[in-house]
């Protein structure tokens, strides 16, 4: 299991100091001076990998106002298997640069709190409403459910949409992600979700929002919902 390899405690050198990296094959890690991980990413020779990094002069710039450290996992140089190990480190951290432009300058990470509040503060200007919780079964993890309104082919999915990806534009470590969108024939709704602090948020259209028959016993757990 990945959650157990501690990372943390991988042999490390600071960001200005990469000629001291070893030339192995490795996942490697970006750390900031807070000990969260911002940028992951795989080679299959280390040193030579940060000798021209397409991300150095980004990460150089944030470096000036926090001090970033390189670790490294050493791995077999098979490619198949260093591009799936990526991916899931990526998926089991959500390092923020993973998602940013290179060509952006970053000056701060956005805490996960803040983008989540700057989410909610978004979706209230389209009415959604909380429709309730879901504790932990089967392993995964307990879920909120937020529902939008929709208004029958119509609806607020495109200005949701909007607003979600301006978020996910910002370097944080909360992403949002349309796990499912209805064709465009049937009005092209999104169904999202982004996961904090071990909860995971989970936010669909429903109809009955716009007619007054709402109730809690109406939404769906199973995601089987009636539009």
């Amino acid at each position: 299991m990945l959650e157990n390899i501690k990372v943390s405690e991988l042999p490390s050198v600071y960001l200005l100091e990469k000629d001291r990296l070893p030339n192995c094959a490795a996942i490697y890690f970006v750390f900031d001076s807070k000990g969260q991980i911002i940028y992951i990413g795989r080679t299959i020779n280390l040193v030579e990998r940060w000798k021209a990094h397409h991300r150095f002069n980004q990460l150089k710039r944030f470096n000036r106002k926090n001090t970033l450290s390189i670790s490294w996992l050493t791995c077999s140089s098979d490619i198949e298997n260093l591009s799936n190990l990526e991916n899931e480190f990526i998926k089991l951290y959500k390092p923020p640069l993973n998602w940013s432009k290179v060509v952006v300058p970053i000056r701060k990470i956005t805490p996960a709190e803040t983008a989540l509040q700057q989410s909610l503060q978004q979706l209230a200007k389209f009415n959604f409403m909380i429709v309730g919780f879901d504790p932990i079964s089967d392993g995964e993890p307990p879920t909120i459910y937020l529902v939008y309104p929709v208004y029958g082919m119509k609806g607020l999915s495109g200005s949701i949409r909007i607003a979600l990806k301006k978020i996910n534009k910002k370097a944080s470590f909360l992403k949002w992600k349309e796990y499912k969108t209805y064709p465009k024939s049937s009005g092209k709704f999104g169904f999202w979700e982004t996961e904090y602090n071990g909860l995971r948020i989970d936010l669909s259209p429903f109809d009955s929002l716009l007619h007054g028959t709402f109730k809690p016993s109406d939404y769906s757990w199973n995601r089987t919902y009636g539009i």
